[in-house]
């Protein structure tokens, strides 16, 4: 074995021992009445905990042309475990407007995942689900109506009491 692999390894064991170490202590900071933002693809979230397993998230994603935004409502089954696992349901309204076209809409999803702590105000999140969506055409008057599946990933900083 040579000694660059050897540093490696034992690099990535002193870092891994150090994330996990420092998430233990983590999640009583994340309770009723912390607020957080986060980053996800290609928009921001605002978190609010209503209690330490209830918490709701105002969304916005913004692409060219396109805007959703909306409402998402999370349930974490394992407050104070090492990882937190969560499933949930989002609303929101969605705006396009193309070449040809220019609308109006609504998507509803359903989705489970988890969350990381790296240290007591970030984590990274991912989650997915099925997602109901529906739009509709102001000029044509046409609707599209369909299920997609959704991954979401996010970075999120949160603000303690």
């Amino acid at each position: 074995m040579s000694k660059k692999l050897v540093l490696k390894s034992v690099l990535f064991c002193l870092l891994f021992s150090e994330f996990t170490f420092t998430a233990t202590f983590v999640y009583g900071e994340v309770a009723k009445g912390n607020f957080g933002i986060g980053v996800n693809y290609p928009g921001i979230g605002a978190r609010y905990f209503f209690s330490d397993k209830i918490s709701a998230e105002l969304k916005g994603q913004i692409e060219k042309d396109i805007f959703v935004g909306g409402l998402r409502g999370y349930y974490y089954f394992s407050p104070q475990a090492k990882y937190l696992l969560f499933a949930g349901l989002e609303g929101d309204f969605v705006t396009f407007k193309g070449d040809d076209s220019k609308g109006t809409g609504f998507a509803g999803e359903l989705f489970v995942g988890g969350e990381y702590f790296f240290n007591k105000s970030f984590s990274v999140q991912l989650d997915l689900g099925p997602a109901l969506v529906s739009l509709k055409d102001d000029d044509t008057s046409e609707s599209v109506n369909g299920l997609e599946y959704v991954v979401n990933f996010a970075i999120n900083y949160y603000f303690g009491k």
